[in-house]
C-alpha cells in the first residue's frame, strides 16, 4: 500500500533517526525471499562492514547508498515498513554502529530488497517522480494525449509517472472532477492542467501529514515511529464509498476500474461527452 507520501515519510524519519552514516555490523534475514537476486548469505556478506552513506527515494523505491558503491533498493509493496523496535513480523534486521538496530517488517511478505551496482537499471524504466521538477505539465500532457487509455490505470503505470498508487490517484481524480474511466486523449488542455495540479497537491498534503492509514489492521501502513498516517482524516474519495461527497453531498460510489477498487462521486465525476 505505501505510495509516494508514505515512502517519503519513512525516508525522512530514517534520516532523522541517524541511519545515514552508520556502518552495518550484522544482517539477519528471516524471510529468504525478501532479498533478491542474491542468496541470503551472499546478500548479508556484501552488506556487512559497509556504511549507509545516504538514503534517498525515487517513486516508491527506497535507496540505501552504500560505501561499497552498491545500492540497496527496497520496495515496500503492500505492507512493508521500518522500525527501531523489535516486532513479530521482522523480515530483515540490520545491526548498525553505535547500537542502533533497524527492523524491516512485512506482514504479507511481498516487499523486496535488491542489492544492485547501478540503480538506473531499475529506475531508468520509471517515469519521472511525481514530486520532482522532471514531472512537468508539458511532459504530463504529452504523455496523456499520445495514449488512448483510461485515466486511472495510466496514472498507476509507474513507467509514466513514478510514485502514484490507488489512494492518491482516486484523490487527484476526485479533486479534478474527472471520471477515472475517461480516455486520456479525451482530456482538454485545461483538464490536464487541473489534474496535474491536483496530483502535486494531494501528494504534498500526503507528505505533510505523514501518509495515509485507513484502518487499524496489522497490514495497515505505519511510519517508523509506529504511528498512523495523518492524511486519513483528509481523504475526499478513497475508502469513503457510501459517505457523502464533501463537494455536492451525494453518496460516493465504489466501482472497479482496471481491476482496482475505485471510489468516485457519480455526480461530480461524470463521463464527458468528449470521450
Amino acid at each position: 500500500m505505501p505510495e509516494l507520501p508514505e515512502v517519503e515519510t519513512i525516508v525522512r524519519q530514517l534520516r532523522a533517526r541517524g541511519v545515514e552514516g552508520r556502518e552495518i555490523r550484522s544482517v539477519q534475514i528471516n524471510w529468504l525471499r525478501t532479498v533478491e537476486p542474491l542468496s541470503a548469505a551472499a546478500f548479508s556478506r556484501q552488506l556487512r562492514e559497509t556504511v549507509i552513506e545516504q538514503i534517498s527515494r525515487t517513486g516508491k523505491w527506497i535507496l540505501f547508498h552504500l560505501s561499497s558503491g552498491k545500492t540497496i533498493m527496497i520496495h515496500l509493496r503492500m505492507s512493508g515498513s521500518f522500525s527501531t523496535e523489535k516486532g513479530s513480523h521482522d523480515r530483515v534486521v540490520l545491526q548498525l554502529s553505535d547500537g542502533l538496530t533497524l527492523y524491516y517488517r512485512d506482514t504479507r511478505k511481498f516487499g523486496r530488497w535488491k542489492l544492485v551496482d547501478d540503480p538506473q537499471q531499475i529506475l531508468g524504466k520509471l517515469g519521472p517522480d511525481a514530486l520532482t521538477r522532471q514531472f512537468t505539465l508539458n511532459y504530463f500532457s504529452e504523455a496523456m494525449l499520445r495514449r488512448h487509455r483510461m485515466i486511472k490505470p495510466l496514472l498507476l503505470d509507474q513507467s509514466i509517472v513514478a510514485g502514484l498508487g490507488n489512494i492518491y490517484v482516486d484523490e487527484a481524480l476526485w479533486e479534478s472532477k474527472l471520471n477515472p474511466e475517461r480516455r486520456s486523449d479525451s482530456l482538454s488542455k485545461d483538464e490536464l492542467a487541473v489534474l496535474f495540479k491536483a496530483i502535486k497537491h494531494v501528494l504534498r498534503i500526503g507528505v505533510k501529514n505523514r501518509g495515509t492509514s485507513l484502518g487499524d489492521g496489522k497490514t495497515n501502513y505505519r511510519d517508523v515511529e509506529g504511528e498512523s498516517g495523518g492524511y486519513r482524516v483528509k481523504v475526499k474519495a478513497y475508502g469513503r464509498a457510501g459517505q457523502p461527497c464533501s463537494r455536492c453531498k451525494n453518496a460516493l460510489e465504489k466501482i472497479i476500474v482496471a481491476q482496482r477498487g475505485t471510489t468516485i462521486c457519480p455526480v461530480c465525476q461524470q463521463h464527458s461527452s468528449q470521450d
